[in-house]
């Protein structure tokens, strides 16, 4: 083994910010040895800052990777195996994601929301209208009725809008508005709706072709006056915010923040954290339990998660090990949704003490 070029390639590794986030200030060649299975593998160890602790990081066949775990000279060797046996599961399911790629695109939900309106009316022509301005871009409405309007977009999407002359039933709009930590007056607005639109948008493109289509209807939708909430993902969005996201799309950027909903609820020692949306691109919801972070730092883990997920379009497996961040490790476990999917299962992200 080049211990040289290890040695940098270990420092170029930690240096990510998912990992260390900088250079190590000491690298040391420890021992190799090769696995049961014949991988060759060279233990190291590293210190974060001069009075840092040893921790151990292997340089394998199967790659480099560390948990950032202490370096214990007695049991070194089992240490790097448990590493390498995670490399090895880590190569099974970054094969397996191609693999259920192919499958999202079949088991993703349709995408689908509740415009919320103030007054009992059906405005299709204003909406055809407020989306061919928006976007530079026609729809084809290929049938409509007093109550239900069909559209296709040329490419193979279909969108529906359906009037629904009452309020949501059993107060669920107005329970789910609480959710909404951005908009104090969400239940308020939401109390007052008279009506609301059924927005359906299904077809056999990509999930990703869809998920834009679908944002560009609800923009459209949110810039007529007497529509005042989206209720979708377990929430009522406020229109302004729908409408602050225009600038995503027109980047060819997917507005993540409205497709996915980042819950957020207070917890013992911290914050509980969950997404409501990712059903809809074919992956699994994900929740964090009890972490001791600021509300902000949850809700930039969870958007760093959805963001990932869904621009890779790639999912987490049961047993998986997620660096999220420098001094964030994630073990993965699959179980019955507890904030959300309550009758499925969610990827709870447990953090990994190092």
């Amino acid at each position: 083994m080049d211990t040289l070029t290890a040695r940098l390639e270990i420092a170029k590794w930690l240096a990510h910010p998912a990992e260390l986030g900088k250079a190590p200030k000491k690298i040391e060649f420890v021992k190799e040895f090769d696995d049961p299975d014949g991988i060759h593998c060279g233990i190291f160890r590293f210190k974060a800052g001069l009075l840092s602790p040893w921790r151990l990081i292997i340089y394998s066949d199967s790659g480099i990777f560390s948990e950032q775990e202490k370096y214990d000279p007695d049991h070194d060797i089992e240490q790097a195996q448990k590493l390498i046996n995670y490399l090895k599961q880590y190569w099974k399911n970054t094969a397996q994601n191609i693999e259920e790629r192919k499958e999202r695109q079949t088991e993703a939900k349709p995408f689908c929301a509740f415009v919320l309106k103030s007054e009992l009316c059906f405005e299709p022509d204003l909406f055809e209208k407020n989306y061919q301005n928006l976007w530079g871009e026609n729809l084809n409405r290929d049938t409509s009725d007093e109550d239900k309007a069909f559209y296709s977009d040329g490419q193979g999407n279909s969108i529906i809008l359906a009037y629904m002359p009452s309020k949501v039933p059993n107060n669920e709009a107005e329970t789910n508005a609480t959710y909404n930590y951005y908009w104090k007056e969400a239940v308020a607005v939401t109390s007052s709706h008279k009506a609301h639109l059924i927005v359906t948008v299904m077809g056999n493109t990509t999930v990703k072709r869809r998920a834009m289509l679908y944002s560009k209807v609800l923009m459209a939708l949110c810039q007529i006056d007497g529509n005042i909430g989206v209720y979708t993902n377990g929430v009522v969005y406020e229109p302004k915010m729908v409408l602050g996201m225009k600038n995503a799309v027109n980047k060819n950027d997917l507005p993540l923040p409205l497709l996915v909903w980042s819950g957020i609820g207070k917890a013992p020692n911290g914050f509980d954290g969950w997404t409501n949306g990712m059903k809809q691109f074919g992956l699994s919801e994900m929740e964090l339990f009890d972490q001791p972070y600021d509300f902000q730092e949850i809700q930039s883990y969870l958007m760093l998660l959805i963001d990932y997920c869904i621009n890779n379009d790639v999912t987490f497996h049961d047993g998986e090990t997620v660096g999220l961040a420098p001094g964030l490790t994630l073990k993965v476990e699959k179980s019955k949704g507890k904030n959300v999917d309550i009758d499925g299962e969610t990827l709870k992200l447990v953090k990994v003490e190092m």
